[in-house]
């Protein structure tokens, strides 16, 4: 049988903040999806997918699945708080590296 919570209920769940065992104890949750679900940011500075951009609760990961059809440039050095001539450094050596590799040669 189909059961649907009301409106009332289901806004309740949703404005409900974890508790100590649901953040750290879920079943295999990781810890992008804790943020995602909890809308809480993450403190773990040393994780290499942390950002600091509370928008994105300052997780590379949140922010890729937020974004499906990705950032511009320019959003990208916002959020990692370089410049935008650096982020195209980047994204220069990165499709040269791939050229050279043969990724995109034709078959």
């Amino acid at each position: 049988m189909f059961y649907r919570k009301s409106p009332r209920d289901q806004q309740s769940d949703l404005d409900r903040l974890p508790t100590e065992f649901e953040t750290q104890y879920s079943a295999t949750p990781t810890c992008f999806e804790v943020h995602e679900k909890w809308r809480l940011p993450c403190d773990q500075t040393g994780c290499r997918n942390f950002m600091k951009f509370e928008e994105d609760l300052n997780c590379a990961l949140v922010c890729a699945r937020k974004h499906e059809n990705g950032l511009s440039l320019r959003e990208v050095a916002d959020r990692m708080g370089v410049s935008f001539p650096r982020i195209s450094q980047i994204e220069h050596g990165a499709f040269k590296k791939l050229k050279d590799a043969g990724v995109f040669e034709e078959e």
